[in-house]
């Protein structure tokens, strides 16, 4: 990736962002997503907007559907906002680290509690 697709993904999740917070209307998005990151191709023709869910997998297939019918409206925003030629495609994707490294966590406390049991047990024994 070059930095000025670097660039312009921070400034497309500046302004979606904004936009989802003060202009979007669908209360499906509000409060529960948060964009991640957004990655734009070389060419600056598609961005791959990442976001993450606050909630279960209901909540993630609602999300996904409230993104495909505001595309057009988030894209006519950015055509207002950004300024390069070629306003990019979006796609809209789930982040699903923040999902993993929750299951991650609780998987060490499980361990970490097993463990102490074990240990626990073991002394217990003469």
């Amino acid at each position: 990736m070059t930095r000025r697709s670097d660039r312009i993904g921070d400034e497309i999740r500046r302004i979606l962002a904004e936009t989802m917070q003060r202009k979007l209307k669908d209360p499906r998005l509000h409060g529960i997503v948060s964009l991640t990151e957004v990655v734009v191709s070389s060419d600056l023709s598609t961005a791959r907007v990442f976001y993450s869910v606050y909630g279960d997998e209901e909540k993630s297939e609602v999300v996904r559907q409230a993104f495909g019918k505001a595309t057009p409206f988030l894209r006519r925003t950015l055509s207002e906002n950004l300024r390069t030629r070629r306003i990019p495609r979006l796609i809209f994707e789930e982040d699903y680290s923040m999902k993993e490294g929750e299951r991650m966590d609780a998987l060490i406390r499980r361990i970490q509690e097993e463990s102490a049991r074990s240990r626990a047990n073991e002394s217990e024994v003469p």
